[in-house]
């Protein structure tokens, strides 16, 4: 008799679990994907603020070529330097020893 009775309820929880992760999904919008519409093009220069994720960045020129440097604008503790290339994110005044480097 407590067979049944504990498929019901597993079958209650699996179902209650399904339904709460679906609202979740529906009702919220990752930042990413909300900001994929748009598509901006940058000069050498200019600045621009990311509030999904409180960075700013600016693109200016680094041994002749464009390169967008991010940051947050208070207490930063990681920096993030996009070039045509590679991407390199470092600690806060250690510019000499990248914490991770890679390709995009």
């Amino acid at each position: 008799m407590d067979r049944p009775r504990h498929l019901v309820l597993a079958a209650v929880l699996v179902a209650a679990a399904a339904i709460g992760f679906s609202i979740g999904r529906i009702a919220t919008t990752p930042a990413a994907e909300a900001s994929a519409v748009h598509r901006y093009t940058l000069r050498v220069g200019d600045k621009v603020t990311i509030p999904a994720v409180n960075q700013r960045c600016a693109v200016y020129t680094e041994g002749g070529a464009p390169v967008l440097f991010c940051a947050r604008p208070r207490h930063p503790r990681c920096q993030v330097t996009i070039f045509r290339d590679s991407i390199r994110i470092w600690k806060v005044g250690s510019a000499d020893r990248p914490a991770w480097s890679g390709k995009p």
